[in-house]
């Protein structure tokens, strides 16, 4: 499973349990993905440049950051 797909079933999982935020910060080769939820539960991932899902997870994470 896709760190793509693993995201979107976190905000499944938890979408009932209010605002969830996100942030990222760069890393050497990418960056470090974060979700946090309400309910203090927390999706945090490395994403690398060379990941076909990179593009697709950054233009995800700005609906959180809104």
């Amino acid at each position: 499973m896709g760190v793509y797909a693993e995201l979107r079933g976190f905000v499944l999982t938890h979408r009932e349990c209010g605002v969830l935020r996100g942030a990222s910060k760069p890393i050497d080769r990418g960056f470090r993905l974060a979700v946090i939820c309400p309910c203090g539960a927390r999706f945090l991932r490395s994403v690398y440049a060379e990941d076909p899902e990179a593009e697709r997870l950054r233009e995800a994470l700005a609906a959180f950051q809104e």
